[in-house]
């Protein structure tokens, strides 16, 4: 039986067989941050864009693997300040228990504490931020007090159908939280993770939820590529999915 894990290691100079697959758009970034190429010394900061089930999650492992520096997403470093008890985490517990959304304001403070730490001097890749262009604007203004920055900005742009198909396929593991793509003629209940758990549906994917997220993505994330303007080039895969190694490599060649 072969099930394909999603976040499976792979070499950037190979491509392995699978059957996932994605589509990349690259973009350079906008006028309020300088971008500088080639240069080891600067702190390079990655900015990974995409619609839910375009696979930033799994890119931006590999690739905060590939350069040493750590991968940043909002929900990690809430739940960061959350479990640390810290007066930002208390601040924002009390939006999220109101079922209210964390201001960006404040999403900025923790943010701006996160990157200061000592694993973020080389660097570090955003997964999933930012997310609306308030918090674009603000990000400028944060990187721009730092001269020394290489930013490149990388959108994964996959065609809707594949995103529902992502979604159908995906399992994930009850135990350690690896991800899955079970494809036609195998089931959860034939197939097990490689440490042994069980392989479960989550909640959210569902044609129904993710169509729901789409939506909310196309209102407040999408106007990203707009708001980067002119300097936002293509890297796609279209019609239909396409090895997800062989993507990486395209992405990589882009953040070099």
């Amino acid at each position: 039986m072969r099930i394909l894990p999603i976040s499976a290691n792979f070499g950037l100079n190979s491509v392995r067989k699978n059957n996932t697959q994605t589509r990349v758009m690259s973009a350079m970034p906008c006028d309020s941050v300088s971008f500088t190429g080639k240069n080891e010394s600067l702190r390079k900061v990655v900015i990974l864009l995409g619609a839910p089930n375009s696979g930033k999650g799994t890119y931006a492992r590999k690739i905060a693997q590939s350069f040493s520096i750590p991968q940043i997403s909002t929900g990690d470093i809430l739940r960061k300040e959350l479990k640390a008890g810290s007066e930002l985490g208390k601040e924002a517990k009390s939006y999220m228990e109101s079922g209210g959304l964390v201001p960006d304001e404040l999403i900025m403070k923790i943010f701006k504490n996160r990157i200061a730490e000592k694993d973020c001097a080389k660097g570090f890749i955003l997964d999933g931020f930012p997310r609306t262009v308030n918090q674009a604007r603000q990000l400028d203004g944060l990187l721009a007090e730092d001269k020394n920055i290489s930013l490149k900005i990388v959108n994964l742009d996959v065609d809707r159908p594949i995103l529902y198909a992502r979604s159908a396929a995906r399992y994930t593991c009850e135990d350690c939280s690896r991800v899955y793509s079970i494809k036609e003629g195998y089931t959860p209940e034939t197939a097990k993770c490689e440490c042994g758990g069980k392989l479960i549906k989550r909640a959210d994917d569902t044609p129904e939820v993710l169509t729901s997220r789409l939506e909310n993505y196309d209102k407040q994330t999408l106007p990203l590529i707009d708001y980067y303007g002119s300097k936002v080039s293509n890297v796609g895969v279209h019609g239909k999915d396409a090895p997800a190694d062989e993507t990486l490599a395209r992405v990589m060649e882009k953040l070099q």
